[in-house]
């Protein structure tokens, strides 16, 4: 046991806190060094800060562990974990005529009892497989499995391990290829460990996302830039034109992406082209509403939302002009869909451009686009009929600037730990996550996802979240929790956000889009191909 209690603590990066619980989401294990024991000190060294925190094992071990094993490791002394999704950088420092390889321990109860991914550059019958070590030598457990892996020299690798402890399923990508499985029910709850059998190598950016829920999280890992960054106005690739502040993103028929700026412009990027073009520029204090002409004459102040009907015909929260704005797809000419322009809660019961309406900050249209809820500032919820343009107040549940609705025509808004159910027949329930942390922290935007899962924006926390509704879950898919724009491209759980307004999903593909506000940017996670339907 001596010598576990150094190897307890190296295995893998998240930001956690000294013996923090393991029901805490997505912990950077990396950054928290006093937690890390390692079987041979003298082979590691630490390199770097924060994020840029690494694990390098700099040189052969002279650790003899009892039974055939990795022979060298680190573990993670801060918590355990049974359930989890770990994803981290590796890279390979050795290559020579043998079969070099790095190593993920989990399950570890002691320092000969745990599981080991080993990864090898070649399949045989020890290297690039799963193993279990149960106070004997190794044993391969391996049911799938890949025939080699591209190390490649001076490279970091992108790796991630999923294991479900209540079925015993254990998975490995590597460069998000599956490479390895297993089923193994030996152990349950254990800690975390990295290293070798006598190669060299690093580690960083090791993040454990803890829990069963974690395993749904597996279709979602990649980050990407799509929108914002560079100078241009207009006339460029998206990624090469300055956005300022996005809050709302909207998708065409036709795959082109709408975004609406808190800076009072309406940007529109080509499918085909990735083109970003300015649709309505910004206007200046007191400028007309710009109604019934084209849309580069229309003014909107502080549009904090927007969506697209079947059709193509865009809907713009105009927040401060408190009215909603009709952009038609087929003459590009702007109209007021509803609201009258004065702040106030009126008109129930009469034709949606009559009444009065708070400050608007999301919209959001059911599965057949019959029905257009309104949803902003104020305590109530509005809904407007598609046919009849007839506006009132949804009953049942409290007003948010944040809503969603799935394909069963239930309306959800945010609560602390989860979210709040208005069923299509009328019955208000919350479904809610006790264990979940952080806590929901300045709610901007929900999205009903194609799974009728809820996808939120939660700002206050710099997080991309995921409510799981069948398992009443609450887990994180994107975002550290602090502030910051690093990571990007790379592991959604490793990329800073700042202060995200918007998440919707694409369509067609199922692909994730953020709209990171305070970082100026659009991003998207891409879903797994085999996951889009």
């Amino acid at each position: 046991m001596k010598h576990y209690l150094p190897l307890l603590g190296i295995c893998l990066a998240l930001c956690l806190c000294p013996l923090a619980s393991a029901e805490e989401t997505s912990i950077h294990l990396l950054q928290q060094r006093d937690q890390w024991q390692l079987e041979d000190p003298a082979a590691w060294e630490w390199q770097g800060d924060g994020e840029a925190t690494t694990l390098l094992l700099k040189k052969p071990s002279h650790f003899k562990p009892k039974v055939r094993r990795p022979f060298n490791l680190a573990w993670f002394g801060g918590a355990e974990w049974d359930s989890f999704t770990l994803t981290c950088e590796a890279r390979l420092d050795v290559f020579n005529q043998g079969n070099n390889d790095l190593c993920i321990a989990f399950g570890g109860r002691s320092e000969s009892e745990f599981y080991y991914a080993h990864l090898g550059e070649t399949a045989d019958g020890v290297h690039l497989q799963l193993h279990v070590v149960n106070q004997a030598d190794r044993k391969a457990i391996t049911t799938t499995r890949a025939k080699t892996l591209p190390w490649q020299p001076n490279h970091w690798h992108q790796i991630k391990l999923v294991r479900d402890a209540s079925s015993g399923s254990m998975k490995v990508w590597f460069e998000d290829q599956l490479v390895l499985e297993a089923t193994d029910k030996t152990f349950g709850k254990g800690r975390i460990g990295l290293g070798s059998f006598d190669d060299l190598g690093a580690f960083r950016k090791v993040v454990v996302t803890p829990g069963l829920a974690a395993v749904a999280n597996d279709s979602f890992t990649q980050i990407e830039l799509i929108a914002g960054g560079g100078t241009a106005v207009e006339n460029a690739p998206a990624t090469e034109c300055k956005v300022t502040q996005p809050f709302g993103i909207a998708f065409d028929p036709q795959d082109n992406m709408f975004i609406c700026e808190e800076t009072h412009r309406l940007l529109r990027v080509d499918a085909k082209t990735g083109v970003l073009t300015v649709v309505t520029g910004a206007k200046p204090k007191g400028a007309s509403l710009g109604d019934n002409g084209p849309a580069k004459d229309a003014s909107f102040i502080a549009p904090h939302n927007l969506v697209a009907d079947d059709e193509g015909n865009l809907f713009v929260a105009d927040t401060y002009h408190y009215a909603v704005r009709r952009v038609d797809t087929k003459t590009g000419h702007v109209t007021t869909f509803a609201g009258n322009g004065t702040r106030e809660l009126s008109g129930d019961g009469g034709p949606a451009t009559s009444a009065g309406l708070d400050g608007l900050a999301c919209l959001c249209f059911n599965h057949d686009f019959s029905k257009l809820y309104l949803g902003g500032f104020s305590k109530v919820i509005r809904v407007v009929d598609m046919k009849t343009g007839i506006i009132s107040t949804v009953s049942g549940i409290g007003g948010s600037r944040a809503m969603a609705v799935d394909s069963k025509g239930n309306l959800f808004t945010a609560t602390g730990r989860g979210v709040r159910k208005l069923s299509a027949d009328g019955k208000a329930i919350s479904l809610e996550d006790p264990s979940a942390t952080p806590p929901l922290n300045g709610v901007k935007h929900l999205w009903a996802d194609r799974d009728d899962n809820i996808l939120i924006a939660d700002a206050g926390n710099h997080l991309i979240r995921k409510f799981i509704v069948s398992e009443h879950k609450l887990i994180t898919i994107a975002g550290v929790g602090t502030k910051g724009e690093s990571g990007v491209p790379g592991i959604a759980l490793q990329a800073q956000l700042g202060e995200p307004h918007g998440v919707v999903t694409h369509p067609r593909t199922g692909d994730i889009y953020i709209a990171d506000s305070r970082n100026h940017r659009v991003l998207r996670i891409k879903a797994n191909p085999s996951q889009t339907r």
